[in-house]
């Protein structure tokens, strides 16, 4: 798994903890420790407190110091990183015409890590594709329930 995207913006203190074959999340947030979340619930909580200036510091560098190029994936309320990252994004939303325009004072930054999980999509192949052409299909799950076993368990859903 390719973190370089992840950890180019992250200090040495919080990289250094960092368990690259199992971790699935990074909670960073305002005025609290850093978290690192592993599968079954397991945490790990970091002496490192961070502060609204490191916050701005990591989002600046998770744009390429350019915030405005940003712009739209920001007000999606997430940025995708190489590799298939995502970081989601809070704060004050300013809006205008209910569309979101900006988020301002930025509290937290979650590093969501995506990684393959050879074999997941075997079971629900079966079912997508016909006559090797794939259905309309639109697979929802909770997070970390693993989109097929979701499937399984749900029934099918076309």
């Amino acid at each position: 798994m390719d973190l370089r995207s992840i950890t180019r913006v992250l200090s040495r203190d919080i990289c250094y903890s960092i368990n690259e074959k199992t971790i699935e999340e990074i909670r960073i947030r305002v005025d609290r420790p850093v978290i690192l979340k592993y599968p079954e619930g397991k945490e790990d909580v970091l002496d490192h407190v961070i502060t609204q200036a490191e916050i701005l510091n990591i989002l600046q560098a998770l744009c390429n110091n350019s915030i405005y190029s940003y712009q739209s994936q920001i007000c999606d309320g997430y940025i995708t990183l190489q590799g298939g990252h995502r970081v989601g994004i809070t704060g004050n939303v300013a809006m205008k015409d209910g569309k979101i325009i900006n988020i301002n004072y930025v509290s937290s930054l979650n590093f969501r890590i995506a990684r393959e999980i050879i074999g997941a999509s075997d079971e629900i192949l079966k079912e997508v594709l016909v006559n090797n052409e794939i259905k309309n299909t639109l697979i929802v799950s909770k997070p970390r329930l693993w989109k097929n076993h979701c499937f399984k368990r749900f029934g099918k859903k076309y």
